[in-house]
């Protein structure tokens, strides 16, 4: 075989290889990234920053609308429970969980971006702080008048200990199947709350969430409430809130500047 046949052969196989991999890739890219108006993409905290973080990783999930006109839009970020950590974040299933909810349709109007953070380990409210903080320095789009937290069981117990830990950063929160600290109530009386829970999980939790909203009414709250599903346990119970119509449009009615 020639040298001239040999060149234009391999040409030919590289220019064949090329564009089967940019038509790989480009597919890849829509069917694993982008998916019911939303586009799913991994955002890593500066090594600088993450060597302080306790238990958090790096990584996070960032959701955000694929088409919007907004200058400023919500934050939602969920916290996992335990065991949610274990696997990275890039090989768990993208299209899972909260972007579920917020997919449907009467919650697309809202046009909110969704963080999903990972913990090895308990959530450290410091370490989300910091994380927050960096994202919000990356992302002048959200609304730092609209940021919410989400979290079932150790994402619950997250949810409220961020929250207690900085009361003014969130416009309302929803902790599920967990076991609120009251050490610093007062500091959260203003704060809308919805907590959740199943009437046969653990004792301290289907008596810690009800005590906690007396005392939160007792020192002058108007905005907790609580959901009690009947015959559901911890594992049960999630099935019920996935259930229960009005979740998002509760949570969204709230701002910072108007509570």
């Amino acid at each position: 075989m020639t040298m001239k046949r040999l060149l234009a052969i391999s040409i030919l196989l590289s220019a064949t290889a090329t564009v089967g991999l940019n038509a790989q890739t480009k597919g890849g890219l829509k069917n694993a990234e982008v998916r019911g108006g939303y586009r799913a993409n991994v955002i890593s905290a500066p090594d600088e920053l993450a060597a302080s973080f306790e238990n958090l990783k790096p990584k996070a999930m960032l959701y955000q609308p694929v088409d919007s006109d907004r200058d400023k839009l919500p934050l939602v970020i969920s916290l996992h429970g335990s065991g949610g950590g274990r696997r990275d974040i890039e090989k768990r299933g993208k299209w899972i969980g909260t972007i579920r909810e917020l997919q449907k349709p009467e919650n697309q109007s809202q046009q909110a971006m969704l963080l999903t953070p990972q913990s090895d380990g308990t959530w450290s409210p410091a370490s989300l702080e910091k994380m927050l903080g960096w994202l919000l320095s990356e992302y002048p789009q959200i609304d730092e008048n609209r940021i919410y937290c989400v979290g079932y069981s150790m994402g619950g117990k997250g949810t409220w200990e961020w929250a207690m830990h900085k009361p003014d950063r969130f416009a309302a929160i929803i902790p599920k199947g967990f076991i609120p600290d009251l050490s610093k109530a007062e500091a959260m009386v203003d704060l809308p709350i919805w907590a959740m829970v199943g009437d046969r999980d653990t004792r301290e939790r289907v008596e810690g969430i009800p005590a906690m909203a007396k005392k939160l009414k007792d020192l002058g709250s108007t905005k907790v409430k609580i959901t009690v599903f009947p015959g559901a346990n911890h594992a049960s119970a999630t099935k019920e809130i996935k259930q229960l119509e009005g979740v998002y449009e509760w949570l969204f009615s709230h701002s910072k500047d108007k509570n």
